[in-house]
């Protein structure tokens, strides 16, 4: 059986992974690769990330990240940790962290697709992140790793349900983390609207929080998630406003 080379798992549709079947890939990441499984014994269907021995040779790293979402696990907009095994891969012991798996799209692909939104269907998306991830940084951790392939989104109803995938820095919070998650956050937002090309003519509302992405600027008005929500929550709304984010 080959070895595993330092660049990627590649594991084909069918192949076993311990309990599981890997059904398709479903991203891939610094630390590692994501695939949709099946539990063979049930067919429930699960995500499976699978670590990258040369990055966590020890398996500290999926530990770290099991345990940041066990203790994160009443928020909502994270994917649900469910347990931790190790198998066989190319002939090389790997940790793979299995979680709950989230049927929608990558923000990227969904933005490829619909193209951007508009301000009023932007300013929705950027409340559910925000409110989101406004307890994880009210509980002093950060995410680290916020934008558009690590956030997942579908439409529900009138509004949009939304996800976040893999935390990447699992160090020590601080501050600066938080601030970063917050400017990531923003960047996001920047995105979902059209990204430069339609900044110019967004409306005030839109550029009050994207603030032409200074970052002293954001993280003047801005220093946490919570700030974010709290700011689209309390919105005044006037006549000008309307009509900017009726078209």
């Amino acid at each position: 059986m080959p070895r595993l080379s330092h660049s990627r798992f590649d594991l084909e549709p069918g192949r076993r992974l311990g309990r599981y079947t890997i059904e398709r890939p479903l991203g891939s990441g610094y630390e590692g690769e994501v695939y949709v499984v099946h539990e063979r014994g049930t067919g429930i269907r699960r995500a499976a990330k699978v670590y990258y021995p040369h990055r966590d040779p020890h398996g500290k790293n999926a530990i770290a990240y099991a345990r940041k979402l066990d203790a994160l696990r009443h928020c909502p907009i994270l994917l649900q940790y469910l347990h931790q095994e190790n198998v066989t891969v190319h002939g090389t012991k790997v940790t793979v962290v299995v979680s709950e798996l989230v049927e929608m799209q990558k923000l990227s692909e969904f933005l490829r697709q619909q193209g951007p939104l508009s301000a009023f269907e932007a300013l929705h998306v950027l409340h559910v992140l925000a409110k989101g991830i406004a307890p994880i940084h009210a509980r002093g951790e950060y995410h680290g790793d916020i934008h558009d392939d690590n956030v997942m989104i579908r439409r529900q109803g009138i509004g949009f349900e939304v996800k976040l995938l893999d935390f990447f820095d699992l160090g020590k919070p601080s501050r600066a983390k938080v601030y970063k998650d917050v400017l990531n956050l923003v960047m996001v937002f920047h995105s979902v609207v059209g990204g430069r090309e339609r900044y110019a003519q967004q409306p005030r509302v839109v550029k009050e929080i994207i603030r032409g992405l200074k970052d002293s600027l954001i993280l003047e008005r801005f220093q946490t998630a919570g700030d974010i929500a709290r700011h689209l929550e309390t919105l005044t709304w006037d006549e000008t406003m309307t009509r900017a984010l009726a078209v």
